[in-house]
């Protein structure tokens, strides 16, 4: 019987994918490059993830500058996939607020399932795809959602383009810790499709915006965009939503980055591929063995350390809190920790018949979890896995 797949009515969880900087265009460049003159300038593979570290780190470069053909001032490329992904996974409350929740989930969903989405009373689409980030101020929020004028002097509800009321419950939640989802407005029921996610703290919002969600996963992501904040609220640099929608484990990857790989044969003349980095929580004795975790997963993963300590909660409830949550994949424990975890797990059903954790050692753990889990099965483009 065929799972049914979450609608925005449904979604308890969605996705938006941000892209930094033009990175995705700039990597896309140095891909068509690098495809288009390898035999000219002799590089080892036709294909960008394939070249070796002195390729990547200086000859791409310096032969693109120095092409007649390609070489263009305007169109800058970048020869790595980006150092943090483009992912945040975000979970909302409907028992909260229910509107804000359809608003945004709807905003996520529409034009994700091949069709456009519908055009809005503004005359544009109803979505966050390709709408940008307007506001970022560090130690408060980064704010978007203004898919009418892109400056935060405008938005579009889902429900005719009105703006709806602000929800008693939303209201009373509290903006308490980083990573808190919620509405942008002009003042009392005035929220349309604008957002906001916080850096930290920030009581002077409450009461006055809804909360109705927070991020699950994407903290990275989070990092680098409050990397970018001024004390303007002016990003230092171009923040897109490229992708979102409604977001389903085990379904949609949790977290990677775009890649829009050459394709001849294709209209487009690319192929649009989501690499994905496995969430991965490493249980580890301590710091030191978690830096050794590191330097084996973590440009390949995004890896969420657990250092094992009795005076804090036991290693066991994390670990169950984090797939509960469903803000990790998979679980790698080290060899020195293997006592800390009691299997089966008490978790989600949906984890029942995957295989989840797995013990190793630094060196192993990348081939234990892409050989060993459930993972395995999935028909998902890995990082580092380029055939």
């Amino acid at each position: 019987m065929p799972v049914e797949k979450p609608t925005a009515e449904t979604a308890t969880f969605c996705f938006l994918d941000f892209d930094l900087d033009n990175h995705r265009s700039k990597l896309a460049r140095a891909a068509a490059f690098v495809a288009a003159t390898d035999t000219r300038y002799g590089f080892s593979s036709s294909h960008l993830f394939r070249l070796g570290g002195a390729e990547v780190s200086h000859r791409v470069q310096e032969s693109y500058e120095m092409d007649h053909e390609w070489s263009d001032s305007t169109k800058p490329i970048v020869t790595r996939p980006p150092i943090v992904g483009n992912r945040i996974v975000v979970k909302l409350l409907w028992d909260q607020a229910p509107l804000a929740c359809e608003n945004f989930a709807t905003l996520c969903a529409n034009g994700s399932d091949g069709k456009p989405a519908p055009t809005g009373q503004s005359g544009k689409p109803l979505t966050y795809r390709n709408s940008s980030v307007h506001r970022v101020v560090s130690k408060f929020i980064v704010q978007g959602g203004d898919f009418v004028f892109g400056n935060g002097s405008g938005g579009e509800s889902v429900f005719n383009g009105k703006k709806f009321k602000d929800e008693r419950l939303g209201l009373l939640a509290k903006h308490n810790k980083r990573g808190i989802l919620s509405m942008g407005n002009a003042g009392k029921n005035s929220n349309s499709s604008q957002f906001f996610f916080t850096f930290a703290a920030c009581p002077q919002c409450d009461g006055k915006h809804v909360v109705f969600g927070h991020i699950v996963s994407g903290w990275d992501v989070l990092n680098a965009m409050e990397a970018m904040g001024s004390s303007s609220g002016d990003p230092t640099a171009s923040i897109t939503i490229i992708d979102c929608g409604v977001w389903k484990p085990g379904e949609v990857p949790g977290a990677g980055f775009w890649y829009d790989h050459p394709d001849p044969d294709s209209y487009a003349g690319i192929s649009p591929t989501f690499v994905v980095r496995p969430r991965v929580a490493v249980v580890a004795p301590s710091s030191a063995v978690v830096q050794k975790f590191e330097a084996a997963l973590d440009a390949c993963t995004v890896l969420t350390p657990v250092i094992v300590d009795s005076a804090s909660e036991s290693t066991q409830s994390r670990v169950i809190s984090l797939l509960n949550d469903f803000a990790v994949d998979v679980v790698v424990v080290a060899p020195a920790c293997r006592q800390e975890l009691a299997l089966p797990l008490d978790v989600d059903t949906f984890w029942e018949g995957r295989t989840v954790v797995v013990q190793a050692k630094p060196v192993d753990a990348l081939r234990e979890l892409r050989q060993q889990t459930w993972l395995k099965d999935q028909e998902w483009q890995l990082d580092g896995i380029w055939t």
